[in-house]
């Protein structure tokens, strides 16, 4: 009987601890502050974002010659009114859910090769460029046609895309260019406690390689990973966490009830059986 319910016993701990709730459920819990001080850490210049093949960049034209030009003829109307028209879709509060507003752009996309066709000047190498770099270039160009340009330009198909274990999967587009790992989380309706907060995946490609990341945002190291800021087009992954995973297994969810079903009612039993005696 002794060992019938050490059996019982050990099978009740198992089954405490499968259903547990795991621990690493809390951001940045290793540096978690136990005092009213403050925490300065030097961080390094967030790098400019640089142009990639299939982005797809909005540019604008304007100068002097515009206000001053007579008979009403504006002298860069060629520029600002080529490329092709994109309808970009963002999501308000996130990929996936809020109202999502549709607008139609006009873009120049740039191709596997790195360039875009852009008027009057024709084929443009802009891929490696940052955005500064691009209107500098364009600028230049330009002098030739029109009086002391000024060009403005972003990519308007910046995005990241989230899915896994979070409250919205899907694309989330950063009309800034700016976008790190938390905003694209926070956008996403954050991770629920059915997903691993320490072991996020960042799936990077750039110039032909294919780069897999790990973070922990557990950690306050997070910030001075180089994936903290993300790139056009990466990929972030939460895994499920052990509590998701045992609600997918079998075993747990069909037969282990079963299992605890009949042993209780065999305790049952026995207890009674003893009391009759």
């Amino acid at each position: 009987m002794r060992k019938f319910l050490y059996t019982l016993t050990v099978i009740g701990l198992m089954m405490v601890t499968a259903c547990s709730t795991p621990q690493k459920t809390i951001y940045f819990s290793d540096n978690t502050l136990q005092n009213a001080s403050v925490q300065v850490d030097n961080i390094d210049r967030r790098k400019e974002v640089t142009i990639l093949p299939e982005d797809i960049l909005a540019i604008k034209v304007s100068t002097i010659s515009s206000i001053v030009e007579k008979g009403g003829i504006n002298p860069v109307a060629i520029f600002n009114e080529g490329g092709t028209a994109y309808s970009i879709t963002a999501s308000a509060g996130g990929a996936g859910g809020g109202a999502a507003n549709s607008a139609q752009n006009l873009g120049f996309l740039v191709d596997v090769n790195g360039f875009i066709d852009y008027p009057v000047i024709g084929k443009l190498k802009v891929s490696g460029l940052t955005m500064r770099q691009l209107k500098d270039l364009l600028a230049d160009k330009l002098k030739a046609y029109v009086k002391e340009p000024v060009v403005e330009a972003n990519i308007i198909n910046f995005h990241v895309t989230v899915f896994g274990e979070v409250g919205r999967v899907g694309q989330i587009v950063a009309a800034n260019q700016k976008i790190s790992i938390l905003d694209a989380l926070a956008a996403a309706g954050d991770i629920p406690i059915s997903g691993r907060k320490d072991n996020v995946l960042i799936i990077r490609e750039t110039e032909g390689k294919r780069e897999y990341a790990r973070l922990n945002l557990n950690s306050r190291t997070l910030f001075s990973s180089p994936y903290y800021y993300l790139k056009q087009n990466d990929i972030i992954y939460i895994e499920p966490a052990r509590i998701r995973k045992q609600e997918n297994n079998d075993f747990l969810k069909f037969y282990l009830p079963t299992i605890m079903t009949i042993l209780s009612s065999a305790v049952t039993i026995y207890g009674i059986t003893k009391l009759t005696k």
